[in-house]
């Protein structure tokens, strides 16, 4: 004689995760649009690259160097901590907004809006990059390699996700949005005006010159402009250890962040 499982009450109302992903990351994205952050993320790489194009395209290309391509891979980079902090600040507005007590109440799991911020993020990250490679080439920015050219949009997208997971954590621990983007804008600041992204590391006082030549935007930005000209070489494999080393720890962040969402 076989006996029927007795049913759970509440189980007939269980929404798989799936839909649960697909339904947040629609809000989530639907967000985005309605509130103009993709329209800002694709302004904004315009903005920056004519802030600093138009003030050092003279000088630089006196000595010899393209600059429209050389400066596009560090557009490229800055639009993706742009998006970084955008991610934060949605973060801290979801907690302190009560959206993430209200999914913890419910049988929703852990990775679920942490996901599906996720992908609300990714789009604002495309739409940054498109804005980059827009203005770039109206500048005379050009891919020479197709397959170099993706690996370049791969690597970039790859650089921002590891970024928008660690701000993300951020802006859920801290529950201020304001805090989140000044906490990335000085280390961003700093990274960014001490790079190989505006000038070659010989434009720098020998003392810091192995500090611009090996830290990270330095080491993404020039393997970016080595695929821009269709080049795969070491410097891209030393950019990929340090996005792979960014996004376990920023992995390591979200999860222990969403263990902590209140």
């Amino acid at each position: 004689m076989t006996v029927s499982p007795v049913p759970i009450p509440g189980d007939e109302l269980r929404i798989p995760a799936s839909t649960q992903w697909s339904a947040l990351s629609g809000r989530s994205i639907r967000t985005t649009v309605r509130e103009g952050d993709l329209a800002l993320a694709f302004s904004a790489p315009l903005v920056f690259y004519l802030c600093f194009y138009v003030p050092l395209r003279r000088s630089m290309e006196a000595g010899g160097i393209d600059y429209a391509q050389y400066l596009l891979p560090l557009i490229a980079v800055y639009a993706m901590f742009f998006t970084g902090m955008f991610a934060g600040d949605r973060a801290a507005r979801e907690v302190v907004g009560g959206m993430a007590t209200r999914l913890r109440a419910m049988p929703v799991p852990a990775w679920v809006p942490l996901t599906a911020r996720m992908s609300a993020n990714v789009v604002r990250a495309l739409a940054a990059l498109a804005g980059s490679l827009v203005i770039g080439t109206v500048f005379g920015f050009r891919f020479h390699d197709v397959g170099a050219a993706l690996v370049f949009v791969a690597v970039a997208l790859a650089f921002g996700t590891a970024l928008v997971l660690n701000t993300d954590a951020l802006g859920t621990v801290t529950k201020n949005s304001d805090l989140s983007g000044t906490v990335l804008f000085g280390p961003q600041l700093l990274l960014v005006m001490t790079s190989t992204g505006f000038v070659p590391a010989e434009g720098f006082p020998g003392w810091i010159q192995p500090w611009v030549r090996n830290q990270p935007v330095s080491q993404v930005t020039d393997a970016l402009r080595e695929l821009a000209d269709g080049r795969f070489t070491a410097t891209l494999g030393v950019a990929a250890i340090w996005i792979a080393g960014l996004l376990v720890l920023g992995a390591t962040f979200a999860v222990l962040a969403q263990g902590r969402r209140s």
